[in-house]
């Protein structure tokens, strides 16, 4: 097993390719040419988590060194240059257009099989997929419309209503076969846009595009972390990391895999609020060494993660009120005074994002606001 300081290490450079070591300027964060910022940031992980619309913004924005605010996250995604879409795995994600067509090549199969199950006892009917798919394209050619606004053209279309689910999961598939994706918010309410042709991919090479996406932006990494990512199975994962012209390391008895020399680690102390759902821990678990001592409350999994060397120190929750945005941790130990700093400054940025004047407490964390 590797010791305590073998796991730091690692997390120490995960957190620098994840892009939550040191912060990158806007236009820093080697995302390749001519993409940076919010986009950037998400064109180098590959892909974000993002069903919760409020926290996920945050994780994309926190790994800015001036961290972008929630408005500048929703304007990327009204101006498309971040879609929103189920990819990877049957939830929603962030990501950048030039990557939906490969991720989205590589990973729908194994959506599509995982969706059959609850489609089969609810009595889908896939045959009538193509028909009223051209009726979601016809009444998005004039530009975003919400779900339910879909939903009064397909009745017109048909002469009765779906159901709720059942429209839910026609979109589904309709972002599946890259038809629709993301629209502006209007509001409250999401909005899907017509998508652009796009160019067809090989499916072995899509999951290779997948494979160097997820290594780029998380590793060190396992080939078993890109078949977790990616909804993908070990064999396929297996292949496609093998030829993605990455870099195999063999580290404290795990066979990792990094695009190019490890990352440089975090500085030493880096301390992180991080989003529900965070891509700082979106792999297989299993095999992979703890990250905590005692283990943790599973409620932190669904408010955020306090981390502090890239190891799980604790967790957090934020209520948002009409001008603040009242901060709560709960910590495995007593913070250290530098600790305690860092979070202040974590706390801080987190206000910066959201608008708001942040207020920080210690305490036991409560359901506070993810969504």
């Amino acid at each position: 097993m590797p010791t305590t300081s073998e796991v730091e290490g690692l997390q120490r450079a995960r957190l620098t390719s994840v892009g939550l070591g040191a912060l990158r300027a806007p236009g820093d964060d080697g995302a390749g040419a001519g993409v940076s910022g919010v986009p950037g940031v998400v064109a180098r992980l590959g892909a974000v988590q993002s069903q919760e619309l409020h926290s996920s913004a945050w994780g994309v924005a926190q790994r800015l060194a001036a961290p972008a605010t929630l408005e500048q996250v929703q304007g990327a995604l009204a101006d498309g240059s971040v879609l929103r879409t189920h990819v990877l795995r049957p939830t929603w994600h962030y990501v950048v257009p030039e990557d939906l067509a490969p991720l989205m090549t590589a990973t729908a199969p194994r959506i599509r099989k995982a969706m059959a199950s609850t489609e089969r006892s609810y009595g889908f009917d896939h045959a009538a997929l193509p028909r009223r798919h051209d009726v979601v394209a016809g009444a998005l050619a004039d530009g975003p419309l919400t779900r339910k606004e879909i939903g009064v053209a397909l009745a017109e279309a048909e002469g009765a209503p779906l159901d709720a689910w059942h429209l839910g999961q026609l979109m589904m598939h309709a972002e599946l076969d890259l038809i629709v994706a993301s629209g502006p918010m209007r509001g409250k309410q999401a909005t899907y846009r017509l998508l652009a042709e796009q160019r067809s991919w090989d499916e072995h090479a899509a999951r290779v595009h997948l494979a160097r996406a997820y290594v780029r932006g998380h590793g060190p990494c396992r080939a078993e972390d890109v078949a977790w990512w990616g909804t993908l199975t070990k064999t396929a994962a297996r292949a496609a990391v093998a030829d993605a012209g990455l870099t195999r390391h063999e580290i404290a008895g795990l066979t990792l895999w990094t695009d190019g020399d490890l990352p440089e680690p975090a500085p030493a102390g880096t301390v992180r609020l991080l989003s529900v759902y965070d891509e700082f821990f979106c792999h297989d678990f299993k095999s992979w060494p703890s990250l905590t001592r005692d283990g943790m409350p599973s409620r932190w999994l669904y408010t955020g993660l306090v981390v502090v060397d890239g190891m799980i120190a604790g967790g957090w929750s934020r209520v948002l009120k009409a001008q603040t945005v009242e901060l709560t941790v709960e910590l495995m130990d007593e913070p250290s005074a530098t600790v305690w700093s860092a979070l202040e400054a974590e706390a801080g940025r987190y206000g910066a994002f959201c608008g708001l004047g942040p207020t920080l407490a210690r305490g036991p964390v409560g359901k506070g606001t993810i969504g």
